[in-house]
């Protein structure tokens, strides 16, 4: 299979399994105590307990990627390497974790000067969303890099 093909495929399938993850699986509690604290607004909830929501939203959006990914290189004969998909799951992994926090997002649009754009018209959720589609891109970049 053609690699820009291959990764035409990965890179389809991460965004509908992103869409899935962050909008469809995620619970209202997990998407309000996940970011650190210094960027849940009046949303009370400890430490730990955010450690925990961030956790778990973090496991089904890429339990959603997995499951993606293997019906694709099923229906699709991609013949994706174990490996790489694992690499590029890893890669989704830590840096969906991160921006979650929101600190990342927030320092960005600080620093970039769109603090405006974050505080009165939600531009935060834009940076958000284009941050992890970013991170995808590169994800699929490995995981397509290569077949068996």
């Amino acid at each position: 299979m053609n690699p820009a093909t291959r990764f035409a495929a990965v890179a389809a399938t991460l965004t509908a399994a992103h869409h899935v993850g962050d909008f469809l699986l995620q619970t209202d509690h997990q998407a309000a105590c996940k970011p650190a604290a210094s960027d849940r607004g009046d949303v009370v909830c400890s430490e730990a307990e955010s450690w925990r929501c961030l956790a778990g939203h973090v496991a089904s959006y890429h339990a959603a990627q997995v499951v993606g990914l293997l019906v694709a290189n099923r229906a699709l004969g991609l013949k994706l390497r174990p490996g790489r998909v694992l690499a590029g799951v890893a890669v989704s992994a830590v840096t969906h974790a991160v921006i979650d926090r929101r600190w990342p997002v927030r320092w960005w649009m600080d620093n970039t000067g769109s603090h405006d754009f974050r505080i009165k018209a939600g531009g935060g959720m834009h940076v958000d969303q284009t941050m992890h589609h970013a991170c995808l891109w590169g994800s699929a970049l490995i995981i397509a890099g290569g077949a068996r």
